[in-house]
């Protein structure tokens, strides 16, 4: 009786953070979001990591309310739910320029389909095994884009499938994977009439499933507009601190939203405007930037100097750019290319020769990755061609890359085995951490912890130069008697001569992001 009266306490789970519905709002709105998962405890607490967006627990379990300012920047939020006993992983949410709606059941048949108010709006919807319709109306020529935000964004396991369905049943438009599993299309009206936008899933890992797939975390905002509407900006990257112009190709686009001056101080640029139906995301480069210029062919490549980032596209079916440039003997370099993973569908292979024409290097695929990367050392002093084609031989305005040309650099990047951890008074928690060290950086990393409140200390680590450490090493965390619930960093700072620095990330479950808000929760005492 003694033994049982004394028996340890058990400590309280956390809250299950699975899915939220609407995952995302217009600025300067107010929504009632439903949250899907298991919470032990309510109300649960929200930080959201970078303002704009508010997040209130309501009376109900799963209901919240999220108060999005009308400055917030449009693009993705990542709310990490918490309560006393832990945190849930991070859940996306899209802020958004346009009118936002939630889709209402049931809609599942033609007769009774949702009906949609142009010329634009962005639908939040669930999938529950069945199909989805939405009920637009068109005038002859106009141009209808319709584009699912689902599995690439808010990580719902789904494979959509986006069909246009005119008001006979017949199908007039159709499409599976645009970017990524997510289906985009942009249909031109033929006549005066109401059309349907239909949606329905599989599972976005095949399984013996026969038929439509659904669940709670089946969510996706599918953006329906015949106003302007961005496929992607040109060029593709721009140079850091410098002032140049960019156009966007799309559909509906005005003249007067045809192009814009950027001038960037920071590593990624968002371009958006309350007549755009997406926010526009564009890369900047520390060196210069440039576009493909035809003919640009074996006969005539054309010109560059290392280090560049080349914006081309592959337009006409056989189609190969060509671009030459001088390197020292032994250099080490480094050729990438971006193009499947930004939506385009260009396959593409990268080849390296001599100017006689002789193959030194070539390379397709890289692991998973339809996008090829290629190091390279030159075997002397001289000119040399790097090739860009379609493994297809295909080609479009759509087939579009980004090649970037640098002088490969040693680096190192450091991940964390968890996004999130307990950390008991008096019993010490591991972070353990693994190290990557590309190109063979070899150089002493130290490790900090920012965030921590005074009364949890980490114990200093060192990840040597060479050894098991070089690649993994544990960071020990202490706690005194108090409570703590928010984010910390892992920041990783190389001591030798290159001095860099970097944050160390952690994998989101079920999800492709990663995060660097890592979340710390110092309980109080546990219930029995």
């Amino acid at each position: 009786m003694l033994a049982a009266a004394i028996s340890p306490w058990a400590l309280a789970a956390g809250p299950d953070v699975t899915s939220l519905m609407p995952s995302g709002g217009q600025r300067g709105t107010s929504v009632e979001v439903t949250a899907g998962g298991n919470f032990p405890t309510w109300p649960l607490q929200a930080w959201v990591d970078r303002p704009g967006v508010t997040i209130t627990a309501a009376g109900d379990r799963g209901k919240l309310t999220a108060v999005i300012a009308a400055e917030a920047r449009p693009g993705l939020y990542w709310i990490r739910f918490h309560d006393a006993n832990g945190a849930a992983p991070p859940q996306p949410f899209v802020v958004g320029t346009l009118p936002e709606i939630v889709e209402q059941e049931p809609n599942n048949t033609p007769q009774k389909a949702q009906s949609i108010s142009l010329p634009a709006v962005v639908v939040n919807g669930r999938l529950n095994g069945d199909a989805d319709l939405f009920s637009v109306p068109l005038k002859k020529g106009q141009t209808l884009v319709a584009s699912l935000v689902g599995n690439e964004t808010l990580s719902s396991p789904m494979d959509s499938v986006l069909q246009i369905v005119a008001p006979g049943g017949n199908v007039l438009d159709y499409n599976h994977d645009f970017h990524g599993l997510d289906p985009q299309i942009a249909f031109v009206a033929p006549s005066d009439g109401s059309y349907l936008a239909r949606v329905f899933a599989f599972p976005a890992k095949p399984n013996s499933t026969i038929g439509f797939s659904g669940g709670d975390s089946y969510v996706y905002r599918l953006t329906l507009t015949t106003r302007p509407f961005v496929d992607y900006p040109w060029p593709l990257a721009v140079t850091l601190g410098r002032e140049s112009r960019v156009e966007f190709v799309g559909w509906n686009i005005p003249t007067a939203l045809a192009s814009t001056v950027v001038r960037p101080e920071s590593e990624t640029v968002e371009i958006f405007d309350p007549q755009l139906g997406n926010v526009v995301t564009l890369a900047v480069e520390p060196h210069p930037t440039l576009v493909e210029a035809e003919p640009n062919d074996a006969a005539m490549p054309q010109k560059i100097e290392l280090p560049a980032t080349v914006s081309g596209r592959i337009e006409k079916r056989g189609d190969v750019d060509v671009f030459s440039f001088d390197a020292k003997q032994g250099a080490s370099l480094l050729f990438q290319v971006q193009s499947r993973s930004l939506g385009f569908p260009l396959d593409a292979v990268l080849t390296i020769s001599d100017t006689a024409g002789k193959v030194l290097a070539s390379v397709d695929d890289v692991g998973a990755s339809r996008d090829p990367e290629l190091a390279f050392s030159p075997p002397a002093d001289g000119a040399y061609c790097v090739a860009l084609g379609d493994l297809n031989h295909q080609g479009s305005p759509r087939h579009c890359y980004r090649l970037r040309a640098t002088k490969a650099q040693a680096d190192f990047d450091v991940t964390a085995d968890a996004h999130a951890y307990t950390l008991l008074a008096g019993k010490p928690t591991d972070v353990t951490l693994s190290i990557a060290r590309p190109g063979g950086f070899a150089e002493e990393i130290t490790f900090g912890v920012t965030g921590l409140p005074g009364f949890v200390t980490a114990a200093p680590v060192v990840s040597a130069a060479q050894g098991d450490s070089a690649k993994t090493v544990k960071l020990t965390l202490s706690a005194g008697p108090a409570t703590f619930s928010g984010p910390i960093r892992v920041v990783a700072q190389a001591t030798g001569a290159s001095r860099r620095m970097h944050v160390a990330g952690a994998a989101i479950p079920d999800n492709t992001a990663r995060t660097n808000d890592l979340w710390l929760t110092v309980p109080g005492a546990a219930s029995p």
